[in-house]
């Protein structure tokens, strides 16, 4: 009897999926609403779209492939930027927190609605690189591209449909593994978007109805009196993976009887089920530590260094799980934790034969001293009190450990961040750190740190400024500032191949539409010659006025708008007076609120 490929890609997977992360897809990665009552956290971010992916893939011989992991952005890992100022946003760690979706959100150039969540700056999103050019046009989305769903509701009705897959009697254990494969195969459609099923509800109560009936499977497989070994394994790894699958879903009696199983299986003879176990056993202690549970670090470690010691090494499922409890632990100031987590990924996977897994692997593993500035930016974030001492102490530590250009970007990102937050001291500090060490204009990071340092004192030599260009509109007509005394000019920077720059444009449209008589909306596109900009607007109902500054084509020349505002990242806002002088340079919310209440004061 020949283990299915098909089976073996989803017992390998499921596990993953399961605990720590099916939850996140059955619930749709819920874009719940985090508020913070202090002014530094009255900052936003405006999604476009829910993320499209599912979260992974398989190769032909059945080996998992967490490609969703594969794709993650490097913490260090700088988006490219506009040509002239230069600078980057820095990126959260490569792995999420533990039942939070981080797998890149694929936004649709053309779609320009969003909402705003209070608490959380507005992302920098995606800047333009220097020696590129700006795209002619936007991609058209996809419309065939799956949407995640989002549960509204855990109640459902539990009524079976006859045309879905039923459970029969008397299956043998060849079919019986089939239908585990299955049962796999069709959560992951309903969770992707892709099965036909649109209600909520009714696909909430079909991932459970699926998951129940793989339960049994498993348990008929274990028990079936034709089993040979191999299939009582696949039935026995089965059982911990509905269980699983049902944990996430919110119940508690299946995730008690989950943690209990996953203990006793470490006892097992069955190294692929042992494995299994210590992942689900990951999940529950990296919870604990969430809930304050003194222990639960220890146990982390104490399951990771299990792993080390099974066959885990060729396991990217057991690689993404440690990278999360490395991030977890480091979030929670348990650094000593956090290192052995560390060391075990680098010494298990980064001399990897395959260099996609020895780059995921120093992903995943990340650094303390970055781990230290990622907490630090994210303190300041929320509105916590940073000691500048303390941040400066943390950028020597980083530039000790790492001075290379990544470091450098992911730096005068951080500044940014900070110029955002009105916190000049800690941006003027990390400045000042990045001129000093890297003083040589002839190498590269010598050059990205004058980019940067130019760009921000761009940004401080345009407020005051009278702003009205000698430049056409988006259909070619006039176009004038002065149109436009009385009123507070919002003007957002933007390119239609680049959607971030859109991010903004929702809630500048609402601000507008509640104050017509002294807020207008008067944007300045930088997409480049030919570029359909007049017909994206009509696509997009981007009903508002908009300059054209024309981008080079090959960008080896900078777009002189951008250059004079010291763009160097999206969305990006200058805020013109109502005597069309430039008043502010905003990045988030936060920032144009407080812009507005003291215009319109």
């Amino acid at each position: 009897m020949s283990r299915s490929p098909r089976f073996v890609h989803s017992l390998r997977y499921s596990v993953y999926l399961s605990f720590a992360f099916l939850a996140v897809i059955a619930l749709g990665c819920s874009n719940s609403e985090t508020t913070d009552s202090s002014d530094a956290a009255d900052d936003a971010k405006l999604p476009f779209t829910q993320p499209t992916d599912s979260v992974g893939d398989v190769n032909s011989a059945g080996e998992g492939r967490a490609d969703a992991a594969a794709n993650t952005d490097d913490a260090r890992q700088t988006p490219p930027r506009l040509s002239g100022p230069a600078s980057a946003s820095p990126s959260s760690a490569a792995m999420p927190e533990h039942a939070h979706s981080d797998h890149p959100d694929h936004e649709h150039p053309n779609e320009v609605s969003g909402a705003a969540t209070a608490g959380e700056v507005i992302p920098m999103g995606e800047a333009i690189p220097a020696g590129e050019a700006i795209p002619a046009g936007a991609a058209q989305p996809d419309e065939s591209t799956p949407k995640l769903l989002t549960i509204a509701d855990p109640a459902a009705n539990e009524t079976a449909d006859p045309k879905r897959r039923q459970l029969r009697a008397n299956l043998t254990p060849d079919e019986l593994r089939e239908f585990l494969a299955g049962a796999d195969s069709d959560i992951q459609a309903i969770a992707s978007g892709t099965s036909g099923i649109q209600d909520p509800k009714e696909a909430f109560a079909e991932m459970r109805r699926i998951s129940q009936m793989k339960l049994e499977a498993s348990r008929r497989l274990q028990n079936h009196a034709d089993a040979n070994a191999e299939a009582r394994s696949d039935g026995a790894r089965g059982e911990l993976q509905s269980l699983s699958h049902l944990a996430a879903l919110g119940d508690l009696k299946s995730a008690q009887e989950l943690e209990k199983l996953a203990t006793t299986n470490l006892d097992s003879e069955d190294q692929a089920l042992v494995t299994d176990s210590r992942l689900v056993l990951i999940g529950f202690a990296i919870e604990s530590l969430q809930n304050g549970e003194a222990d639960a670090p220890q146990r982390i470690v104490q399951q990771v260094r299990g792993l080390a010691n099974s066959d885990a090494s060729s396991d990217i499922p057991a690689m993404m799980v440690m990278g999360q409890a490395r991030q977890v632990l480091s979030q929670f100031d348990h650094n000593a934790e956090a290192k052995a987590v560390r060391d075990t990924i680098i010494e298990l996977y980064a001399d990897s034969s395959d260099p996609q897994i020895a780059k995921m692997a120093a992903q995943l593993a990340g650094s303390v001293q970055f781990d230290e500035i990622d907490r630090l930016l994210q303190q300041a974030i929320v509105g916590e009190s940073i000691d500048t001492d303390r941040w400066t102490a943390a950028v020597d530590a980083l530039l000790t450990a790492s001075p290379d250009l990544q470091t450098v970007q992911y730096l005068a990102g951080a500044a940014l961040q900070f110029e955002g937050l009105n916190r000049q001291d800690l941006a003027t500090a990390t400045y000042n750190k990045l001129q000093s060490q890297f003083s040589d204009p002839n190498t590269a990071t010598g050059q990205e740190v004058q980019l940067a340092i130019r760009a921000r004192q761009s940004r401080i030599d345009a407020i005051g400024k009278t702003f009205d260009p000698d430049l056409k509109s988006i259909d070619g007509g006039e176009l004038s500032i002065a149109d436009y005394r009385g009123k507070i000019v919002l003007m957002p920077l933007w390119a239609m191949g680049f959607p971030e720059s859109l991010q903004l444009i929702p809630h500048l449209q609402e601000l507008e539409e509640q104050s017509p008589d002294e807020i207008a909306i008067v944007g300045v596109n930088l997409d480049p010659t030919n570029a359909p900009v007049a017909e994206f607007m009509r696509q997009n109902k981007l009903n508002f006025s908009s300059y054209r500054a024309e981008s080079s084509a090959t960008a080896e020349v900078p777009n002189q708008v951008a250059a004079r505002f010291g763009m160097v990242s999206m969305p990006f806002l200058v805020v013109l007076d109502q005597e069309g002088r430039v008043a502010s340079i905003d990045y988030t919310i936060g920032q144009l609120q407080q812009t507005l209440k003291r215009l319109q004061n």
